[in-house]
């Protein structure tokens, strides 16, 4: 099994938990929004000699809410189908605007590596109903590289990016909203390593209660330059993802709690009345 097929296995395996959660807490309505966008471009690498680039994506989606269902698609070097589950018809091939036909509810994930090195990712989900939603986009670009001396070594690239969320819970329910966007660079060689995150391409939102979040749009240019290294063969790796999380629960009925509490309380009497028997 695949760590994606680990994933989505996982998130589907607490449907059933999920749907007594909500016949214990009545009907009840959720409303979360999620999208999450990056795009890096117009790569430049300077301090070493580059060797054969290897290149992969991946997506998955999932949902245990209405419909219940997941999408793992087969990883691709450059161009991994998109992953979606949802009621309405699927988007677009390498849409990376949000869904135009957003249909609840839905939960998605693509991304695409063009010929000259623009990589671009996302994922969105919108849920109306109980459940979760997950979709995770994910790319991955390595190269070994020669330091001819002791030097550093400098990555440059564009970057836009965006994160936008809603949580509007509503109807008596309560749950979550997040939406981020990673990047990390390593240089590794044994006994010698560098790494980084940018801030700018490493960001993550998330809303707990009703509030809508924007974080962006975003571009610029990023330099990133390593500690000194010594001369030799590294293993250079860029990766990137889009994540969107969703999830919604039911509040119990104040007659639900009420019951619950009664019980506790009767259960506690016959604890101590038998607790006082047994001391006689």
């Amino acid at each position: 099994m695949t760590k994606m097929q680990g994933f989505v296995r996982a998130l589907l395996a607490g449907a059933a938990a999920l749907a007594l959660v909500t016949m214990a807490g009545g009907t009840a309505r959720a409303d979360y929004y999620g999208y999450a966008y990056q795009q890096v471009s117009n790569f430049t690498f300077t301090g070493a000699t580059v060797g054969t680039l290897i290149t992969g994506t991946s997506t998955v989606a999932a949902q245990s809410g209405v419909p219940l269902g997941g999408e793992a698609q087969i990883p691709n070097p450059t161009d991994t189908l998109q992953a979606f589950v949802g009621a309405g018809p699927r988007p677009a091939e390498n849409l990376f605007t949000p869904n135009p036909v957003p249909t609840p509810d839905f939960i998605r994930s693509d991304v695409l590596i063009t010929p000259t090195f623009t990589i671009s990712s996302v994922a969105e989900g919108l849920l109306s109903n109980l459940g979760d939603s997950a979709g995770v986009s994910s790319w991955s670009v390595s190269a070994p590289i020669t330091l001819a001396a002791n030097g550093a070594v400098t990555l440059g690239f564009n970057y836009s990016n965006l994160l936008s969320i809603i949580n509007a819970s509503v109807g008596g329910s309560t749950g979550a909203a997040s939406a981020s966007t990673s990047f990390n660079f390593t240089i590794r060689q044994l006994g010698n390593e560098f790494e980084s995150s940018p801030a700018a391409v490493n960001n993550a939102i998330s809303a707990t209660s009703p509030a809508t979040i924007v974080q962006g749009p975003s571009s610029g240019t990023i330099s990133i330059t390593s500690s000194v290294l010594s001369a030799g063969t590294y293993q250079a790796t860029i990766t990137g993802s889009t994540r969107v999380f969703l999830s919604a629960r039911a509040v119990p009925e104040p007659t639900s709690m009420a019951m619950l509490g009664m019980g506790c309380v009767g259960a506690f009497g016959l604890f101590r009345r038998r607790r006082a028997k047994l001391s006689a």
